[in-house]
């Protein structure tokens, strides 16, 4: 939180050296780490420093994790690659939001019970995460009553830090939307981030020129799903 401060990257390195999951891994933490400096350091404002919620910083995050093989200088993806990407980051976005979901009811479930016992809160966590299968995900994956999405201890220890994952994405494919039309990535990662804790709808006009939104993603896909179909 001091301006002075540096930021701090961790990520996993085993006995025998980095892996490429540990690599991935640090990809994702230094886009944290250069929103933290830009958003700390070259705001206006110090009573501004940030981005507008976790779901933000997520979304700087990603853009750097999917540039982590061109940090290792290796060839950019093809047009069928980086359509594969897209289906995968539209997956991920539906497989956490259904997490998500689960940790917004389980939050609503105890305010409405304060004096639950831990046995109680488990019994509520498995038929919420059963509730919330069985709506959005039972008639994709033909399976009912699936405790799956209950698996995050996210969702005690970190109060509703699940939902910023899956904004996170719609916000990560609505920059890459912008940063497709500029010429170099790092001034403009440097602008958007220095614009701090502001709404985030003003944050995102700011950066991208329109609200918050899951258009981006949503027409990313359909090109995606355009382009696989027609080899």
């Amino acid at each position: 939180m001091m301006r002075q401060a540096p930021s701090r990257l961790r990520t996993r390195v085993g006995a025998e050296g980095m892996d490429y999951k540990g690599f991935n891994v640090a990809a994702h933490e230094l886009g944290h780490n250069v929103e933290q400096t830009f958003s700390l350091k070259d705001v206006d404002y110090y009573s501004l420093a940030g981005v507008p919620n976790t779901a933000f910083t997520e979304a700087i995050a990603f853009i750097f994790q999917a540039r982590d093989l061109a940090l290792l200088g290796l060839k950019d993806p093809s047009a069928g690659e980086e359509a594969l990407l897209t289906l995968n980051d539209y997956w991920a976005t539906y497989e956490i939001a259904g997490v998500a979901l689960v940790d917004m009811d389980v939050w609503r479930w105890m305010y409405d019970h304060p004096e639950a016992t831990p046995a109680q809160l488990k019994e509520a966590v498995i038929r919420i995460a059963m509730d919330v299968w069985n709506r959005y995900y039972a008639p994709i994956f033909g399976v009912r009553d699936v405790v799956l999405l209950g698996v995050y201890s996210h969702m005690i220890n970190s109060q509703l830090y699940l939902p910023d994952y899956p904004i996170g994405h719609i916000i990560a494919h609505q920059l890459e939307e912008h940063m497709r039309k500029v010429e170099k990535l790092g001034p403009e990662i440097e602008r958007v981030t220095r614009q701090g804790a502001i709404s985030p709808d003003l944050w995102m006009q700011g950066a991208a020129g329109a609200p918050v939104s899951s258009e981006a993603l949503l027409a990313a896909t359909e090109r995606a799903l355009r382009e696989l179909s027609s080899r």
